[in-house]
């Protein structure tokens, strides 16, 4: 199975890949640290099978990210994570209506990103 981690902080990125690897050892993990950057990359190939996106990006924010992912049928079956430090709930609600299948929210404690990451995967079906 493939990912892609799409966030511009490497440490950041190295957590979520860590915390998805505990998850489900089988992903193969790509990252790429902007919205314009996933796009393209979605563009070039689009055989990924989950997409774990920040919303704060650079270039392209993670909401235009999903207004795109979700205006190409070719995408927009492809399962959305988004991962952020945003705590407004109106945060998580827009992302739920432009087609993300979860939210979680990046948290200080590895242990509770990883459970709520975990949650999250199996919730969707997303672990092996």
């Amino acid at each position: 199975m493939k990912a892609l981690i799409v966030d511009d902080l490497p440490l950041d990125a190295e957590l979520t890949q860590r915390a998805l690897h505990r998850c489900d050892s089988a992903y193969e993990v790509t990252v790429v640290s902007d919205g314009e950057a996933a796009l393209t990359t979605l563009r070039e190939t689009c055989d990924f099978d989950l997409i774990l996106l920040d919303l704060a990006l650079p270039k392209v924010d993670g909401f235009e990210v999903l207004k795109e992912l979700s205006s190409k049928p070719f995408l927009s079956d492809v399962p959305i994570i988004v991962l952020s430090s945003s705590r407004k709930g109106s945060d998580q609600v827009r992302t739920r209506m432009l087609g993300a299948c979860g939210f979680v929210e990046k948290a200080l404690d590895f242990a509770v990103f990883h459970a709520d990451l975990a949650t999250t995967l199996e919730r969707n079906g997303l672990r092996a």
